[in-house]
């Protein structure tokens, strides 16, 4: 193949060092085209050359095309996504404001830290009617476990202890406070 391009280069020099001519010269299907048009020079042999070269070169500046206009469609798409996140915040990323400093994540308290709440049961945290007259429909035995698990944020298994009750007679109550709350949510609306 060397003595090929040799013979190339001594007839087109100016083409010497263009990489579209070596990646040309380099593909096999090329340099069968190539040894013919320099064995035996013809007008149809030249013509053969130049279409090859023609449909590679374009094959390279349509790879070229194609993978710019990814990479920029990229950019923009990771700017407009940045764009989209900055505007759109998550409520809990939002800063404060007033005085202090840091976000509403910031509030949360870890795994394993105790909350504190004012209120000793939900009745006294529920803020919506429709929800606070259906709570009050439940049984005591139900308000009592709903207020255990999700006051004192205790277990099933916990909460049976307290109760003296099996952990499934717990569970089934639970199941069955939310969905007579669903209910008469449900009813209400």
């Amino acid at each position: 193949m060397d003595s090929l391009k040799e013979r190339f280069y001594r007839i087109y020099p100016d083409l010497k060092g263009n990489k579209a001519v070596e990646s040309f010269m380099n593909r096999p299907e090329h340099q069968e085209l190539l040894r013919e048009f320099l064995t035996s020079p013809s007008a149809s042999s030249e013509d053969c050359l130049n279409e090859a070269f023609k449909a590679h070169y374009f094959g390279i500046r349509f790879t070229s095309y194609v993978s710019s206009s990814l990479y920029f469609h990229s950019v923009n798409f990771d700017k407009k996504i940045r764009l989209h996140r900055g505007r759109q915040l998550l409520t809990l990323d939002q800063p404060l404001g007033g005085d202090e400093d840091g976000t509403f994540k910031d509030m949360i308290p870890g795994h394993g830290e105790p909350i504190s709440l004012p209120e000793q049961s939900l009745e006294e945290s529920i803020t919506d009617d429709s929800l606070l007259h259906a709570y009050r429909k439940l049984t005591d035995r139900q308000k009592e476990i709903l207020d255990l698990a999700y006051v004192r944020e205790l277990s099933d298994t916990e909460i049976a202890e307290i109760l003296n009750i099996s952990q499934q007679a717990v569970s089934k109550s639970h199941k069955k406070a939310l969905a007579k709350l669903k209910e008469e949510l449900r009813k209400e609306n």
